[in-house]
């Protein structure tokens, strides 16, 4: 049976218009736009991992999708827009200061594109980057990152301009009614939608009135660069692929470089408390179906890490059956990572997985002999078969008795995590001591601006 599962979209009419939101766990969203009476429909903002999904409700639906839309370069997931266009022969959009490879359509200021009857007209909002648009139709603004629910969008990387984004925001609100509903393509609340009043009354940056105030708030304290910024951002512009493997030189450097994050650890829990990368997600392989979402999570381009490589090559092909693109297997696993010069961190409070098979074989390689001598000489056959074992293990980099050791209640811990939650790269909180960080940081909740 087939493991690939795909996510579970919602689907509302706003008026002549079917919208439908793939929610992805790092609190991005995906849009299809559709026009029930022709069945044609744009992709808006469509994460990689979500190809699958949108496409699936595409072709279950009998509709076309003549337009595939980035709202701007994105600097926290992978873009599927290549993907997703090359399935249906699509016509890519983004805005000409993307310079995107494979675009074919960068529509001006108030250009309208058309699904059957209903007009989507293109509006230019930079500031969170300078390529930067959303799409109004049939009532509904999809503001991309330009207007999040009950926030803004952070300006500090990819020629952001706070400036800017203060301009497109009060020309939105100043073009459009309170009734227009906000679907942005963000939220780190499991929210979906909203609407221009509501934002209106209780987002705590549209109360700030004053251009230099809004500049000076929202340009303080940045959170940290999103995860692998660098390689997203060569992705997203150029459409490289992301390789299967990369060599623990290239893991090395790139957790240096702040991606530890998206170091996903398949070893089993005793294996990763001894021995870890700090700031990895560890999830054992067989459990990969059962937590797809932590999976999912995990910001890409993700590394897959286990002791020497062979599950992490099974992890990716168990992931990508359910879905989940952006993944490259460590080669030689964490070994290689520490010769390669990595730094690893340990708990020191497990004997580790490879120190209790070496005991446990030769255990049973001692008293097999022990009993070959003393009892009958079928008891060697337990000592030949326990080194049998230890060379297929050592050949094929699959060891039973370490699975079976790794299921004992001695070596059950806590599902273990030593990285932070990735949501809110993109996003700005209110005002004041909380300005620019993730907006759900506890007591950094949104607060109103200063008096």
């Amino acid at each position: 049976m087939s493991q690939r599962t795909s996510v579970s979209p919602d689907m509302e009419t706003i008026k002549n218009l079917q919208v439908v939101t793939f929610p992805h766990p790092q609190g991005c969203r995906s849009f299809l736009l559709n026009d029930p009476l022709t069945g044609q429909t744009l992709a808006l903002d469509v994460h990689l991992d979500l190809v699958d999904s949108v496409a699936e409700e595409v072709r279950s639906q009998g509709w076309s999708l003549p337009y595939v839309v980035d709202s701007h370069t994105h600097a926290d997931h992978p873009s599927g827009a290549g993907a997703l266009a090359k399935l249906f022969s699509s016509t890519r959009i983004a805005h000409e200061k993307a310079n995107h490879i494979g675009v074919t359509r960068h529509p001006a200021d108030g250009d309208v594109l058309h699904l059957g009857d209903v007009p989507v007209t293109v509006y230019h909002s930079p500031g969170h980057t300078p390529d930067h648009i959303v799409l109004v139709a049939s009532g509904a603004l999809f503001g991309g990152d330009t207007l999040l629910i009950g926030g803004v969008a952070r300006t500090d990387f990819l020629g952001g301009d706070a400036g800017q984004l203060f301009d497109s925001v009060h020309r939105l609100l100043s073009l459009l009614p309170d009734e227009t509903v906000l679907y942005p393509s963000h939220d780190y609340k499991g929210q979906t939608k909203s609407s221009l009043g509501a934002e209106r009354k209780s987002n705590p940056w549209l109360s700030i009135e004053d251009r230099a105030e809004f500049v000076r708030s929202l340009t303080a304290n940045p959170p940290p660069r999103p995860a692998n910024m660098d390689d997203l951002l060569r992705l997203n512009r150029e459409g490289v692929d992301i390789p299967r493997a990369v060599t623990a030189a290239e893991a090395v450097e790139r957790v240096r470089q702040g991606g530890a994050t998206s170091v996903l650890d398949v070893r089993t829990d005793v294996e990763f408390q001894s021995e870890y990368i700090d700031g990895s997600v560890q999830i054992p392989l067989d459990q990969l179906v059962a937590r797809a979402d932590e999976a999912r999570a995990v910001p890409a381009p993700r590394l897959l890490l286990c002791r020497s490589g062979s599950r992490a090559e099974m992890a990716l092909e168990s992931l990508a059956k359910m879905g989940l693109a952006g993944l490259s297997v460590v080669g030689d696993g964490l070994e290689g990572y520490k010769r390669a010069g990595g730094e690893t961190e340990s708990s020191g409070e497990h004997v580790s997985l490879e120190r209790q098979v070496r005991i446990l074989a030769g255990a049973l390689v001692v008293l097999g002999t022990g009993l070959g001598y003393g009892v009958h000489p079928a008891f060697f056959a337990l000592a030949g078969f326990i080194g049998l074992g230890q060379i297929v293990a050592g050949v094929t980099d699959w060891c039973g008795m370490g699975l079976a050791l790794a299921r004992m209640p001695w070596n059950q811990g806590s599902a273990a995590s030593s990285g932070s939650s990735p949501a809110g790269t993109c996003a700005a909180n209110a005002p004041a001591a909380c300005a620019a960080n993730p907006p759900d940081v506890g007591t950094c909740a949104a607060q109103p601006p200063p008096a």
